[in-house]
Order: C-alpha cells, then structure tokens, then sequence
C-alpha cells in the first residue's frame, strides 16, 4: 500500500526552530530547539555511505566493549579496507605509502555507538571529490563501496565455502600482500579476542548488505591466509593480446608456448586496450605468488600496469 508520508525539507523547520528559540528561559524550549536544529542539520547532511558493527562476545559486557578490543577491530577494518583500495587503483606494493587522498577517500568515521550489545556506526566521508587526485579513478567509481564490498565478499565466502581453501586465496591473491596481511589481522583481532561481528553496510541508493565475522569464520580466513607465503614481483611478458574486456578490466595474453596468462588491467590502461587487441605485444606485469607452506602449490595473479607494441620496443629492453 502507498505511503502519505512526505519527508520534512530542512526549510520548513525554521519557523518551529525560530519559535522554540524565541523561549531561550524556558529549559523545554531550550532543549525542543536543540532537537529541532539537529534535526535540520541532519536533513542537511549529504547522503553518505554507512557501516554499523554490531559486536558480541567476550570483550562485550553488556552495552559496553573493551577499549583495546574495538581499537583493534577498527584499526584492522581500516587498514584492510584502504589497502584494498590501494590495490584497485593498481598499486599492490607492500613498501610503498598508501597516498594521501586515497587514504582520505576511504577512511571511516566513527559517527555513533548504540546498544545491542555493543553497535557503531561508522560513515564514509561526505563527498568523493578527493577521488579525482587519484589517477584512474572518476566519479563512476565509489572506491570505498568497492573496497569494503571486497571485506564482505571474503567474509561470505568463508561462511558460505566448505573445506577448500582455493576460492578464498583466489579471492584475496589479486588484492596484494598487504591487503592480504591485514585481512589476516582483522581475523585474528575477531579470533583472538572472542568477539562476533555482525556488518551491515549501505551505500546511498544502494540495497543493504550484511554479513557475519564471528570467531569460527575469523579463525578459519586466518587460518587459510597464515598457510599462504606472498611474495610481489614485475616481471616483462610477450605475446598476443587476445580477449579484451573493458567492462571487468582483464585481458588474455597467449605466450609464445601457447599458455595463457588472464590479467587485471590498471585503471589508465583500459581506454588504451582496443589498439592493442590480437596484436603482437610485450607488457608489464605485477605478478603476485601464493605458496602453500603445506603443499608447496603456487598460485599467482597478473595485473597489467604497461602495455606497447612488441615491435616498438628497443631490443636493449
């Protein structure tokens, strides 16, 4: 059945806000008016995008949580979070500085804190507008939305996965080592510590989006990320370019062997991929390796950061 409720504007509160303010000695109309402008000043907010964690468990008493337990748990969101990030941008680096304004496009900020047992609410930051200093990235792209729908796409694989480690490694390889090690901690603060954390994540527009962290599914991603040895390297392949996908950002280079690496494309790449396709090509790539500690087998993810014409290549490269 259709709803009669049509939202209050920000506009149609100044004549209450005016009046309750009118009665400054009254302690009511004191407080009604604060309520009022906070109120319009809410509505005025820009839609922004919103976690809430809802913890549990040991470190939780009540509505109350440790403080060193939810340091901890924020920390490691935050930093798996934004190396994600740093990874969709085409850096997968463990050494280099996450920059600046990608860092500012996907910090969270702890906004309010509810009971049930213990609830946050962390907001993303008002506006995107940073995102533009980060080569590659238009406004087409929530980098935060992306980054944390990464965190809950993992999280549900391990809840939703049996006893094969091979898609969770699949899932966190093309992030890079130093997503891969902080999404290890996060695991391991949610473990060692006893709690469960339910997420629920909604950007403006956007359906809600949920998942639950709790310490059997921290212990198991833990686990499966602590049997797997990272290491990062560049390394310069030629072949033909064959399949070109600019809407997911991969491409398929056969080598001269006849096997078939797939690769992710940094972001600058991909208006350039139609000029290269079924041609003869030589490019770069950052190529990341698993390796078992317990069975020794490697897997390893590409990602295409330079790309030019076989040919017109020096020979001395």
């Amino acid at each position: 059945m259709a709803s009669d409720f049509t939202p209050l504007t920000p506009a149609e509160l100044d004549e209450p806000l005016a009046e309750a303010s009118a009665f400054g000695d009254s302690f009511s109309f004191s407080l009604g008016a604060r309520g009022l402008a906070q109120m319009q000043a809410d509505l005025r907010e820009p839609a922004r995008s919103v976690l809430e964690l809802r913890l549990e468990g040991n470190p939780v008493t009540r509505h109350e949580v440790r403080v060193d337990a939810l340091s901890r748990l924020l920390s490691s969101l935050q930093e798996s979070v934004s190396s994600i990030a740093q990874a969709i941008v085409g850096k997968i680096t463990t050494r280099a500085a996450i920059p600046g304004p990608l860092r500012e496009a996907t910090a969270l900020r702890l906004a309010a804190t509810f009971p049930g047992s213990f609830g946050a609410v962390l907001k993303g930051p008002e506006q995107h507008g940073t995102q533009r200093e980060i080569p590659g990235i238009g406004d087409s792209v929530d980098i935060l939305d992306e980054s944390v729908t990464r965190v809950l796409d993992v999280i549900g694989l391990v809840n939703n996965g049996g006893l094969d480690e091979e898609p969770i490694v699949d899932a966190v390889l093309p992030l890079g080592a130093r997503a891969f090690k902080h999404l290890s901690d996060l695991s391991r603060v949610v473990a060692d510590t006893g709690m469960s954390a339910a997420i629920s994540w909604q950007k403006p527009g956007s359906d809600t989006r949920d998942a639950v962290f709790s310490k059997p599914i921290a212990q198991r991603l833990g686990d499966v990320l602590d049997r797997n040895h990272l290491t990062e390297e560049q390394t310069i392949i030629e072949g033909r370019l064959g399949t070109v996908s600019d809407i997911r950002n991969r491409i398929e280079l056969q080598m001269d062997d006849g096997k078939v690496i797939t690769a992710s494309v940094i972001d600058e790449l991909v208006p350039e991929l139609g000029q290269f396709f079924t041609q003869r090509v030589q490019g770069t790539f950052e190529v990341t390796t698993a390796r078992s500690i317990v069975t020794g087998t490697e897997r390893r993810s590409y990602r295409l950061v330079v790309l030019a014409h076989a040919n017109d290549v020096p020979a001395s490269e």
